[in-house]
């Protein structure tokens, strides 16, 4: 049948997992690194700054890692296309 999930490139299927990959990581760092936070705070007594400290760190961290990421896959990309060689 050609509604079979066999029959699309391998792609498709490497797509959906980086997609999931990334769907995890972008939730699930700032979440670590606020629970990492939270320990410290509740080592120090310093509670809430510390989780909020850690929790934007990782926020910021995976949304930096994401951006450079993406830039590197399109240059990738786009290597050799017409539109990125310089005139001579």
């Amino acid at each position: 049948m050609g509604g079979d999930l066999g029959d699309r490139p391998a792609t498709w299927q490497r797509g959906v997992g980086d997609g999931l990959t990334r769907a995890f990581e972008l939730v699930l760092t700032p979440l670590l690194f606020g629970a990492l936070g939270w320990l410290v705070d509740a080592w120090a007594g310093t509670r809430p700054l510390m989780t909020l400290v850690f929790g934007l760190l990782g926020a910021v961290g995976v949304f930096a890692a994401t951006y450079y990421r993406y830039q590197a896959e399109m240059a990738r990309e786009e290597e050799g296309k017409p539109w990125t060689r310089r005139p001579r």
